[in-house]
């Protein structure tokens, strides 16, 4: 009963800032009043129950009657004192607090607050934050502060907050460009950069570096297959990540058929077919000399354009050129020479000067040279070669 009275005591008549002081020194008064309220059912003691068991919690004092005061992040970590955010990316922390009897009416932010990032300030509110773009690795502590008054002012509560901020991303950087490349019409090649950096995106393009206009769809990878193509094509990639973005070189992709990729397209895979040394069309000659002079393959050819006479003691000849052009000829130009012979042995033959390398345009040439007593001979060579 002594007991009851000197526990009553302490509720009815103890001033409130006074009890509050007594509950907050977590000494042997404050832990004596808890254990005594369990043989008293008195409402003053079970008062005195609430605001010592907020004082020995930890609490402070902002909400002090009603219990579990507390400012809590949601978002980036949602209920963790931590904060992760890095360097040269945008941080949003968001808190708030639960369980004040009144509405904060301003927020106080102090301590360390990373370079780059600013509080939000809001008023009347339960919630407010920081935000911005640390510039800054490390390790920063501030204390967030929210207040019964509009500056700064009566009940407080303080939560610390521990913001870790770790390296951004390095800009990427090339390490490799994409390569130059010669390719048939009939065959498909890959281009390929490299690149050191993290998270990095790829878009790949058509045309001029830097030109953005012509994206290719779906080219979003370190490679880019490609053909098979019909011209000479230029390629190039970017690569972004959240710290920057970077250009390739532009890759200059070449057309430049020969006679596997001509006899493909018009015989198809046939091997039996593809045969340089082959007549398929039984006209006398063989697929390569057709791919040469550029007569059809597969349908029986005349020569009726080359025309060799004699007249008025000079010997005349004449012939159509043809340009290297269509299925097989992507990057090839046809060459025309005059050659000339006393006997016709391998190494005796010699080109008649203006009749050389002569590039074939669907033009006419025409030749005459006078006959005298020394025996000649002439020969029209024709080449297939990679346009200069």
């Amino acid at each position: 009963m002594q007991i009851k009275n000197r526990i009553s005591l302490y509720g009815k008549h103890l001033p409130k800032a006074g009890l509050t002081s007594l509950l907050l020194n977590k000494g042997a008064a404050t832990h004596f009043i808890t254990y005594e309220s369990h043989f008293v059912g008195s409402a003053a003691i079970t008062q005195i129950v609430k605001w010592s068991s907020v004082a020995v919690a930890g609490l402070g004092t902002y909400d002090a009657v009603s219990g579990a005061t507390q400012i809590t992040q949601i978002a980036p970590s949602s209920g963790s004192s931590t904060v992760p955010a890095k360097a040269g990316e945008l941080l949003n922390l968001v808190y708030q607090i639960t369980g004040a009897p009144h509405r904060p009416r301003s927020w106080e932010v102090s301590g360390q607050i990373p370079p780059g990032v600013t509080h939000l300030n809001t008023k009347n509110s339960n919630t407010d934050g920081l935000t911005g773009i640390p510039t800054s690795p490390g390790t920063y502590k501030v204390f967030v502060t929210a207040y019964k008054g509009s500056n700064l002012n009566g009940y407080s509560y303080t939560k610390t907050f521990t913001i870790e901020v770790t390296p951004g991303s390095e800009p990427p950087v090339i390490s490799n460009h994409p390569l130059d490349r010669k390719v048939t019409s009939v065959n498909e090649t890959t281009l390929e950069v490299g690149v050191t950096g993290e998270n990095v995106e790829y878009q790949w393009y058509k045309g001029e570096s830097g030109v953005t206009s012509a994206p290719v769809d779906g080219a979003n990878d370190k490679f880019l297959k490609i053909g098979p193509l019909k011209e000479d094509s230029k390629y190039w990639v970017k690569i972004s990540n959240d710290s920057g973005s970077v250009n390739s070189q532009t890759a200059n992709v070449k057309v430049v058929d020969n006679y596997t990729s001509w006899a493909e397209q018009q015989f198809g895979l046939a091997a039996e077919l593809n045969d340089p040394k082959e007549d398929n069309d039984g006209d006398g000659l063989t697929n390569e000399y057709e791919y040469l002079i550029g007569s059809s393959p597969v349908e029986q050819s005349l020569d009726s354009e080359t025309e060799i006479s004699i007249e008025d003691s000079l010997i005349k000849l004449s012939f159509m050129t043809k340009s290297a052009q269509g299925d097989g000829y992507a990057g090839l130009e046809r060459i025309y020479s005059v050659e000339e012979s006393n006997d016709i042995s391998t190494n005796s033959w010699k080109a008649v000067p203006g009749y050389q390398n002569v590039v074939g345009n669907g033009q006419k040439i025409s030749l005459s040279k006078a006959i005298n007593d020394v025996k000649k001979y002439y020969r029209l060579k024709v080449n297939i070669r990679e346009k200069s």
